[in-house]
């Protein structure tokens, strides 16, 4: 079972809390009220967890030359001339994308479709630049 803290004593001690989850690799459970729970656990953690969230979009040779990127687990499809070109436009759409569903996580968290994207924004979010997120692409 995980540690878990009451808000009110958890923000009187955040500098012993924030030790244990980052410098002791613990997650902790923060609890408010009766019903309300938020999980603290180191970033590289995380991204390890949403790992097997993979983004391996399909590569398209059109007719016409250009090349079409299709991500079917996200509903998005790119086309362009050149393959790389497809890429650093799906690059822009998933980051797009992800800064709009978090937005309105509430909104996308109880769509039926869109629910399951959520570990895959997440994993997107967690990228520090567009070369870390085009290194997801399994292309």
């Amino acid at each position: 079972m995980l540690d878990e803290l009451q808000f009110t004593d958890a923000r009187k001690d955040f500098t012993s809390m924030y030790n244990k989850v980052f410098n002791s690799y613990k997650p902790m459970i923060i609890k408010r009220k009766q019903a309300e729970e938020v999980l603290l656990l180191r970033t590289d953690l995380q991204k390890m967890l949403l790992s097997n969230f993979s983004l391996k979009p399909e590569v398209l040779n059109e007719e016409d030359g250009s090349v079409t990127l299709a991500l079917d687990i996200l509903e998005m499809y790119v086309n362009a001339e050149t393959l790389d070109k497809a890429i650093i436009d799906l690059v822009q759409d998933l980051k797009d994308y992800a800064q709009d569903y978090i937005g309105r996580s509430q909104l996308f968290l109880n769509a039926p479709n869109r629910r399951p994207h959520f570990p895959y924004v997440l994993r997107i979010l967690l990228c520090e630049n567009d070369e870390e997120i085009r290194s997801l692409l399994e292309t």
